[in-house]
């Protein structure tokens, strides 16, 4: 039996959820079931039975565990050792990974009073390793902010410098249409994704996508999702969908809603529908699809409601529901359900997660032999994360 190599990523925050697949190939052990063990050095951390192949044939095994310690982790993937087996020692792969303790800040701007606010701070109120930061506009020019470190923070409104807005992790931009930026606001959003290395999240509104005017801006090229022409006349558009993950979702920690793997599906099956005022329905050639939206009248074909791309250094990532809230309050959801909480627990997680430094260290190979030199590159830039030339790096 043999583990192929297991891709973990460099650095997480602490209580992420990992989701994990494994691949493993067999000869001469016909079609029979493994556990597969993950630990740590001081317990497990996650078991998963794997269904064997034929002879040669590699299969894959997700799975998903959580990281709640800080600190540099060695992470052992392991198959014990099986009854007639020659050699074991292929049998199991090790990754090291850095779980991080900081407070991590995400600017959500949000261009009216909505429900969506309320529920998404009350979601991650008691995560110790979130700040989410609420801009809200409640009337021209006047904003309402919410969980800000001191009184000078935003006390303008939304970041008119790069020093400023590069501050933040990750930016969510809610229903807020484009023409309220200025031009440079504009490109420096886009260039938060694509410079920087952050992560834009933009929410479905009256005022979002290309019912806010974003088509054509510069922002428009980091959206994950093709936008369609506005409606024209009085007709708004409104639809009704039956929320549910792609196969691309099932493997996102972020679609998970903290359920057991085999119930994923099943937990969004028990999800009121979401209502939707921007019709989406076509993502861009490099984005990855990852909960889809199927009407309850029955039109076709289904549209997009979460979505995400690379972009540049960073990530961009589009949920068009407006009302992701009636998963918590509608009638139907028990008191105890926690999948609103989870799902935006995990989204918020998820922003974060792989946005860049000012200070970044890495190794130019992952594996190496005893005795071989390992080299470290350091990569500094200042606070608008340009190249810092001719930096002086002291490493310990």
């Amino acid at each position: 039996i043999e583990m192929g190599r297991v891709e973990l990523p460099r650095a997480v925050l602490e209580g992420s959820t990992l989701m994990v697949d494994v691949v493993v190939t067999q000869f001469g052990f016909g079609e029979r079931s493994v556990p597969i063990i993950v630990e740590d050095d001081t317990r497990i951390l996650a078991e998963e039975t794997v269904e064997l192949g034929p002879d040669g044939e590699p299969v894959v095994a997700r799975i998903g565990f959580e990281l709640d310690r800080t600190g540099s982790r060695r992470i052992e993937f392991r198959i014990p050792t099986q009854d007639g087996e020659r050699v074991d020692r292929n049998n199991r792969r090790t990754a090291w990974v850095d779980v991080r303790g900081e407070r991590e800040k995400i600017l959500y701007f949000e261009g009216e009073p909505r429900f969506e606010v309320k529920f998404m701070r009350r979601a991650v109120d008691e995560d110790e390793n979130l700040q989410l930061v609420v801009l809200q506009r409640t009337a021209e020019s006047k904003f309402l902010r919410l969980s800000v470190t001191d009184s000078t923070e935003l006390q303008f409104g939304f970041p008119t410098t790069r020093e400023e807005l590069y501050r933040y992790r990750a930016l969510v931009l809610g229903s807020i249409e484009a023409s309220f930026f200025t031009i440079d606001q504009l490109q420096m959003i886009a260039d938060f994704v694509s410079e920087r290395g952050g992560t834009v999240l933009f929410l479905g509104g009256h005022a979002a996508f290309a019912e806010g005017g974003w088509q054509g801006t510069p922002v428009e090229e980091v959206m994950p999702v093709v936008m369609e022409n506005p409606l024209s006349g009085d007709t708004d558009y409104f639809q009704e969908v039956k929320v549910l993950p792609t196969p691309a979702g099932l493997a996102h920690p972020t679609v998970q809603l903290d359920a057991e793997l085999t119930e994923v599906r099943e937990r969004w099956d028990s999800l009121p529908p979401l209502t939707l005022v921007n019709p989406i329905f076509d993502t861009r050639p490099g984005a990855t699809t990852l909960l889809t939206g199927q009407h309850t009248n029955g039109m076709s074909p289904d549209q997009i409601v979460l979505a995400f791309q690379r972009y540049g250094r960073g990530k961009a990532i589009a949920l068009t529901a407006q009302d992701t809230w009636l998963w918590q309050m509608h009638a139907d959801i028990p008191l105890e359900d926690q999948s609103h909480e989870s799902f935006w627990q995990q989204m918020l997680r998820w922003l974060v997660d792989g946005v860049p430094t000012s200070i970044s260290v890495s190794t130019d190979q992952e594996r190496v032999e005893p005795g071989e030199t390992v080299r470290l590159v350091a990569s500094v830039s200042d606070s608008t994360f340009l190249d810092v030339n001719d930096a002086t790096v002291t490493a310990r």
